[in-house]
């Protein structure tokens, strides 16, 4: 039987969840099977548009309204949709779950990819739990979040990341651009600069990493609110000269191989991509012990996790509210969020550089971890489980 699956997610930037969700469509392009899927977007990028295209991929573009359920209705009908797929709505069940079922929608899953952290107001929510057919998150941080704050039991599917393209002799990209020899050991944060991401962790751990290793050199790939804060900051720790931010870049991954140790100092993070996207770089990865960091690395084997112990000082306009708790990676509890210890996480990063041997040992096991564990094949056939499920559980037909 053809399963079709129609997709709601929002479609302006290739980060997190919405890459997540087209390296898999992409995927299923090039190897085809008995599921079929849509697109409903209610917002879109015209390069993610393109994207959309080339894969040939039925696409309805709606903001999704109460004045935009016939429109839906009519597409659904079209297409003979068996589940809505919602990714990252919960906060919005007007949208996400009451008008797919007035568009007689016949499956909803909904699908937790990290912004249950700041959702604050959950009564609605608690109310609209049995219009969905079945929930899923990417760790068992979000599962204990959604617990929590909405009552809902959610199954864990772990993201999925492509391996990365193999390539001969690859050059030093980064350094090489950066003007810096093949020897300058290099620490790296990738991500985008907003606070969940604690890159001013990051900047503030530089001097220490500096009185043990004065030729190092840290560079921070990503955009967002944060730049020019942090940009002062390193400035008045008179770092400036040592620190390089690269801004948004589409080859993130490859410039990882440059990198000796990749730091996630994230106070809040439902999973960590760019944990995983490290490991298939053979990278080691000093990350805070909280969230889903805390089940993307196994400390002391694949990386390392540092204790989140220091206080969010001030928050910068333009960034994310702060979430009123967070998961702990020791006890699993819910605590208030903190930045991961400044000297600690110098210390790691420290030995790391200065323990090439070390951290290549840490780096090939976290990407048999990865390969394994967090594979793109791996995350498909999950989901492909999920969707077959959810359909014979409730005797859906191709017709």
């Amino acid at each position: 039987m053809q399963i079709n699956v129609l997709h709601m997610s929002h479609f302006e930037i290739r980060y997190g969840a919405e890459k997540q969700l087209l390296d898999y469509l992409f995927l299923a392009d090039q190897s085809p099977n008995e599921i079929r899927h849509h697109v409903c977007a209610l917002r879109l990028s015209s390069s993610i548009h393109d994207e959309l295209k080339r894969m040939n991929i039925p696409l309805l573009i709606t903001k999704l309204w109460p004045w935009n359920v016939a429109e839906l209705r009519a597409f659904v009908k079209k297409h003979n949709i068996h589940i809505l797929h919602v990714h990252n709505q919960l906060r919005f069940p007007l949208r996400s779950r009451i008008l797919p079922k007035l568009a007689g929608v016949p499956l909803i899953l909904e699908h937790e990819h990290g912004m249950i952290w700041n959702t604050s107001s959950t009564r609605f929510i608690k109310c609209t739990n049995h219009l969905v057919n079945a929930n899923i998150c990417n760790s068992n941080a979000a599962k204990i979040m959604l617990n929590h704050k909405c009552n809902i039991d959610a199954q864990v599917i772990y993201n999925g990341i492509a391996l990365p393209t193999e390539t001969k002799d690859k050059p030093l990209q980064l350094k090489m651009k950066l003007g810096l020899s093949p020897n300058t050991p290099i620490a790296g944060f990738v991500g985008r600069l907003n606070n969940p991401k604690g890159s001013e962790a990051f900047i503030r751990m530089i001097p220490l990493v500096r009185k043990t290793l004065p030729q190092a050199r840290f560079v921070l790939v990503g955009d967002g609110p944060m730049r020019s804060s942090l940009e002062a900051e390193a400035k008045d720790l008179n770092i400036q000269d040592h620190v390089f931010f690269r801004g948004y870049q589409k080859d993130a991954h490859l410039l990882m191989e440059d990198m000796d140790v990749v730091v996630v100092p994230s106070f809040r993070e439902a999973f960590g991509n760019v944990v995983i996207e490290a490991a298939l770089a053979k990278k080691p990865v000093i990350a805070s012990n909280v969230d889903g960091l805390a089940e993307t690395i196994i400390d002391g084997e694949t990386g390392f996790l540092v204790d989140c112990t220091e206080p969010i000082i001030s928050r910068t306009k333009g960034t994310n509210r702060l979430p009123q708790s967070v998961v702990d990676g020791r006890t699993h509890t819910l605590r208030s969020p903190y930045l991961p210890n400044t000297a600690m996480l110098a210390e790691k990063v420290a030995a790391c550089l200065q323990n090439p041997e070390m951290s290549s040992l840490l780096g090939s096991q976290a990407y048999l971890r990865a390969k394994s564990l967090f594979s793109l094949e791996r995350y498909r056939m999950d989901l492909d489980n999920k969707y077959r499920e959810l359909v014979s559980a409730n005797r859906l037909s191709s017709h």
